[in-house]
């Protein structure tokens, strides 16, 4: 659990009793549906993988898709390797970059 709490004297304290299995594990989460949110976003839905495994698509819009896809498949494993290798305090600093 993270928490700040601010004193009187105006300064403030920050915890995080949260073990590193548990900051590496909320991280991994927050990027993961970042990652399904840009896959998303970027229009290669549910609906356009599988008329792509179909071979409804061109070659062309199936090439493009897959190049998306892997860029973002390959920032994510890059992520959670720095990641894994991280602290609990240095978790939360680790910076996801997004092709």
């Amino acid at each position: 659990m993270k928490t700040l709490h601010h004193n009187l004297d105006g300064t403030s304290v920050f915890t995080d009793t949260r073990t590193i299995e548990k900051a590496h594990q909320e991280n991994l989460i927050r990027i993961r549906d970042l990652v399904t949110a840009k896959i998303t976003e970027a229009g290669y839905d549910e609906v356009w993988q599988r008329n792509a495994a179909l071979g409804v698509l061109t070659n062309l819009e199936a090439e493009q898709g897959r190049e998306f896809i892997v860029s973002l498949r390959s920032a994510y494993h890059d992520y959670k390797a720095r990641l894994l290798a991280s602290t609990r305090d240095e978790a939360d600093g680790i910076k996801f970059n997004i092709p």
